[in-house]
């Protein structure tokens, strides 16, 4: 979630654009309220509304989420998808992915879910494809090198969407300084993946 509001525009754009979202229901509020109580960077409710606009109009059958976090992006996904569509997710931490596995799992989901423990440049290799709906929101220094991966893995008419692109306005520096900019996945973790039955 971002920090401040008029990180990129300004304020009262911003609170305009806040007063034409939905109501988000009782798990996505409660994923929120988590999110910001233990420094959980997930998707805004302004990008989950874009999401659920492109995957309805999309309907695409086979997704990946290249950084699950808590899980707040595959239910607002999944709850678009129809029940014949799988979405792979990705995500380092092992204690973050088995809280968004609890997440998801009280979400109910009609559609499929895989979840894959790891760090993303070591899982894409892996994973087969051909995807028609990509969300990348990851270690942003690394974008590039995702987009690498899939590229190749992309059915006709793929859609891909990658959060945070303008970085909180960052990009535009000639010499970054914040360490988020730059950030490393710590090594060590193993690679693992698991199908969650909905």
């Amino acid at each position: 979630m971002k920090s401040r509001i008029d990180q990129v525009i300004k304020r009262v754009q911003a609170e305009y654009l806040e007063t034409l979202l939905p109501p988000r229901d009782a798990l996505l509020a409660r994923m929120e309220d988590f999110a910001a109580e233990h420094g959980h960077p997930i998707a805004d409710p302004e990008v989950g509304q874009l999401m659920r606009i492109l995957v309805r109009a999309k309907q695409p059958k086979h997704l990946i989420e290249v950084g699950t976090n808590i899980g707040y992006s595959v239910i607002v996904l999944g709850r678009e998808c129809p029940a014949d569509a799988v979405i792979e997710t990705i995500e380092l931490d092992r204690d973050i992915l088995a809280t968004a596995k609890q997440f998801v799992s009280e979400a109910q989901l009609a559609c499929g879910v895989t979840f894959h423990q790891g760090a993303a440049l070591e899982v894409l290799p892996a994973l087969a494809g051909p995807f028609d709906f990509v969300f990348i929101d990851c270690v942003k220094s690394e974008y590039e090198q995702y987009l690498d991966q899939l590229l190749p893995k992309l059915a006709t008419g793929a859609m891909i969407v990658c959060d945070n692109l303008l970085w909180g306005g960052k990009v535009a520096d000639p010499s970054p300084t914040s360490p988020s900019c730059h950030a490393e996945p710590s090594g060590g973790e193993a690679t693992t993946s698991e199908t969650a039955t909905t």
